[in-house]
């Protein structure tokens, strides 16, 4: 029964599955050499704790990861792991969320659910990344969370909405993709029912609870004003909308990071294909009875596929927002699948899709998640990886450092200067660029099993200048 109270059992599973979530997130956390970006978030963030120094580009998205990874450092002490941290946190938080739904989705789906977030290999890796979108998911899953919660809780919760709409918009810019594919597919849910009636329904919510949403809209640019200003030290970046939409807009145009508009399509089918395929099957199954929940987690997954197809970005982080809204419906097959309802095959499938599911998030996130030419193994989801070889490098100038307290003993050049520039402050970065003419159904077949590139892995150098004693 969906409103029962929580057994034991269940209770059980809830923690297994929140302490799987969690070792998953945090094993080996540092082991991984920094990405470029994490050298830059790091960077910053050391910066403004160790001199207060922080002004908004839009080029390094929005404040939160710095204000937060700042203190983690003043607390734990400075190093990738900790900078890792918060998404890592993030990451099993979202895990969590779908607790908060158990009444509305059901015991089943709201457990699986959460299992799904657990081991999706996208939103796994990602989760031990120290970049924003992993918490941009939690934020946006809580806002959702907070608004579905309103029928239950009332209006106290409503003003929550606002925060958690902050979180998103300080975190990254994604908000202005999320927020217009949020319209559409409420426009669709909408058609189902009359556009018109929909239209007065909205307006009877917001009439009902006027006082709570105007207090959302206030605590969502109390949060934002008081962050991108930091703290109005820059009151001019109370625009930041304008500041940000320009920026990402002229990238978009430039494709900065291109790609072709499937870029994402052979990621989504190699890595997440059992939330979309379970999502579907449940959709199909009750394609007369859908939810209006339902109907607008379609919409929103399927609009989100195709706005990151037409935008001019493309990088593996950016599965995550595509990914998530087929979680619950995927969540809710599952639930029916290994319930006494469910067909022998059905759950042949459905296990055999959870093995495979685990083990891409397996090798992704443990076995290789970085590459490097030395290892024919790689992984489509990850981007521009520093090299397992520079570790050794980045301790070789931390030892001379040591020694040489008072002089200059090394000088960096090349495009990985970056990640020294982090290590170093208190090397190689080699890529797979995958040859869309080799990816042939056999190749395809033997990278899921053995993970062997079909292309060449190349690289790109660093040169390190070492100053010997004469």
């Amino acid at each position: 029964m969906k409103g029962a109270a929580m057994g034991r059992r269940e209770r059980l599973a809830w923690t297994a599955l929140i302490g799987f979530a969690l070792v998953l997130r945090l094993w080996a956390l540092g082991a991984r050499p920094p990405h470029h970006d994490e050298a830059i978030h790091c960077d910053f963030a050391y910066n403004l704790m160790t001199q207060g120094t922080y002004e908004y580009d839009p080029t390094y998205h929005g404040p939160l990861i710095y204000y937060v990874m700042a203190p983690l450092f003043a607390i734990l002490g400075v190093s990738t792991l900790v900078g890792r941290l918060y998404p890592a946190l993030a990451g099993v938080a979202l895990v969590a969320l779908p607790l908060a739904l158990r009444r509305r989705l059901g015991p089943g789906a709201a457990w699986w659910t959460g299992l799904l977030l657990a081991i999706s290999p996208v939103l796994l890796y990602y989760s031990r990344f120290a970049r924003e979108d992993v918490p941009v998911a939690f934020f946006t899953a809580l806002a959702f969370v907070l608004f579905l919660r309103v029928r239950r809780k009332g209006w106290r919760v409503i003003p929550w909405i606002g925060a958690a709409a902050a979180g998103h918009a300080v975190m990254k810019e994604t908000i202005y993709v999320t927020l217009p594919l949020v319209g559409f597919s409420a426009y669709v849910v909408a058609l189902r029912e009359g556009v018109w009636v929909s239209i007065r329904k909205a307006f009877a919510w917001i009439d009902r609870y006027r006082v709570a949403v105007g207090t959302a809209i206030l605590w969502f640019f109390a949060i934002t004003v008081t962050l991108f200003t930091v703290f109005f030290m820059h009151p001019g970046d109370w625009m930041f909308p304008v500041k940000a939409i320009t920026y990402w807009y002229k990238q978009h145009e430039v494709q900065r990071v291109g790609g072709p508009w499937f870029y994402y399509l052979p990621r989504l089918a190699l890595y997440e294909f059992l939330p979309i395929v379970a999502a579907l099957a449940w959709a199909v199954r009750r394609r007369r009875r859908l939810k209006r929940l339902e109907v607008f987690c379609l919409a929103w997954g399927f609009s989100s596929i195709a706005m990151y197809a037409y935008l001019g970005e493309k990088t593996p982080w950016l599965l995550v927002h595509q990914v998530l809204p087929f979680i619950p419906l995927a969540g809710a097959q599952l639930a029916r699948t290994f319930s006494p309802r469910g067909r022998w095959w059905s759950r042949s499938l459905a296990i055999t899709g959870l093995l495979a599911t685990g083990w891409s998030a397996l090798a992704s996130s443990f076995l290789y998640p970085a590459i490097t030419t030395s290892n024919p193994h790689a992984e489509l989801i990850v981007y521009v990886q520093t090299t397992p070889e520079e570790k050794a490098l980045a301790n070789e100038g931390r030892a001379l450092a040591a020694t040489h307290p008072e002089g200059v003993v090394a000088a960096v050049d090349g495009e990985g200067s970056w990640p020294l520039s982090w290590q170093w402050k208190r090397i190689p970065v080699a890529w797979w660029v995958e040859d869309v003419a080799g990816m042939t159904p056999a190749a395809v077949v033997r990278w899921f099993f053995t993970r062997l590139a079909w292309s060449p892995i190349g690289a790109t150098d660093v040169l390190v200048f070492e100053a010997k004693q004469k």
